[in-house]
């Protein structure tokens, strides 16, 4: 603070005194006088003052009484006293009370008065940093424990994370050893009967390891796929292929399990292109991995619709099922890698149950497979009544934008 911003304030009710102390700062300190406690107290509301200097002897009050009433009113200004010796107890007292900073005898020398008064500023001033540098302390502390919170919320979130990694190495395990017991068993079954060799049992056995070992590669491809595609740089492998060749390959992949359950798919197409642009393979598991949960999430018997429509821009392909359906808290994570339920007995590994998950795989695929080609997926599910899921591919398909997957997937 300059001197020129600086206000002193001197309340006497001698106008020769007033005069003489005015005189005497006027040149360093913006000065203002009052007679009296009253009209000190008026300037002291309306102008911005940092130091006020009192005489003791006063009519109607004290000097130390009008201190003592400045500071419960504006504890900021620094109060000084005028006063004679023989006041020098109340003085005292007024000084252990905080009500004065200092005091100032009758008669008094001016350079000690103005070195009394220039410290008084500077001990306004010095008061003032110290209470911007609480003020920034107080900041730091609140941002020292907003960041504590948030630090405690990453190690929730990372101690969640950890939880869903042993739940997901547990589900991993549970999947990879069922498969694996049962060709070592059917290994020691075909060993032992091969010594009497009877065909069916022989042909028997090498279907049902030939079946788990084709279970252990699909789980292994799965997840090579998920690490893999998640290269933003990987490219789509484009190419024109017939329509009816995926028809072909989609319905015989999945024509051992419908007849398993009992299942009919329904096929229906309206404007398709015979001849589509795509990467084939991709397009081939995105149609797989939806039919396949129609499957595992409907009932024996029940009919799962497969609809391709084409119009001037995109492929829409919408694949419905009247199952078990998907649960609205559930709904926006159901894309996620290996989201599918953190109990792992509810897991299957083996020829698609009811009702029965995987390791959560097969939808981040489809959604990244959709992304890269520039596409978007929709669903719409109610407990009880079934699901939808609905992908939009665009015909003349681009190369891959990491950024579009923020907006692939809308859940109704």
């Amino acid at each position: 603070m300059s001197e020129f911003e600086r206000t002193f304030l001197i309340v006497d009710d001698e106008p020769d005194i007033l005069d003489a102390i005015k005189r005497l700062f006027r040149k360093r300190y913006n000065v203002l006088v009052a007679p009296t406690a009253e009209e000190a107290m008026e300037i002291l509301n309306t102008e911005t003052v940092q130091v006020v200097l009192t005489d003791q002897r006063m009519p109607g009050i004290s000097g130390v009484e009008f201190l003592a009433n400045l500071r419960r009113s504006h504890p900021d200004v620094v109060r000084v006293l005028l006063t004679g010796y023989s006041n020098i107890d109340h003085v005292i007292d007024a000084i252990n009370e905080g009500h004065v900073y200092r005091y100032i005898s009758k008669p008094w020398n001016p350079a000690e008065l103005r070195l009394f008064v220039a410290q008084a500023f500077e001990y306004y001033d010095e008061r003032l940093e110290r209470i911007a540098l609480v003020s920034k302390l107080k900041n730091a502390n609140e941002l020292l424990e907003k960041q504590n919170v948030e630090l405690s919320q990453a190690n929730e979130e990372l101690t969640t994370l950890d939880q869903v990694k042993n739940v997901f190495m547990e589900v991993v395990s549970h999947e990879l050893n069922t498969p694996i017991a049962v060709i070592m068993g059917y290994e020691f079954l075909l060993r032992r009967e091969l010594e009497a060799y009877d065909s069916q049992i022989v042909q028997k056995a090498l279907a049902s390891i030939e079946q788990s070992a084709n279970r252990l590669k699909s789980i292994s491809a799965r997840i090579f796929q998920m690490l893999t595609s998640d290269d933003p740089e990987m490219a789509l492998d484009l190419e024109e292929f017939q329509f009816n060749d995926l028809l072909n390959d989609v319905q015989s992949y999945l024509s051992p399990f419908l007849v398993k359950r009992g299942q009919t798919l329904s096929i229906t197409s309206d404007n398709v292109p015979d001849v589509l642009l795509g990467d084939y393979d991709k397009i081939v598991d995105i149609l797989t991995n939806l039919l396949i949960n129609a499957v595992k999430f409907s009932k024996d018997g029940q009919t799962i619709q497969l609809a391709f429509h084409a119009d001037s821009n995109e492929l829409h392909i919408k694949v419905a099922d009247e199952g078990i359906g998907i649960e609205s808290d559930d709904l926006n994570q159901i894309f996620e890698p290996f989201f599918s339920t953190f109990r792992s007995q509810y897991h299957s590994s083996g020829d698609f149950e009811f009702g029965k998950r995987g390791i959560g795989l097969g939808l981040s695929l489809v959604r990244r497979f959709v992304v890269m080609h520039g596409g978007r997926i929709d669903v719409e599910s109610e407990e009880g009544e079934g699901t939808t899921f609905t992908v939009h591919l665009p015909l003349r398909p681009e190369r891959f934008d990491s950024s579009d997957e923020l907006h692939a997937f809308r859940p109704s």
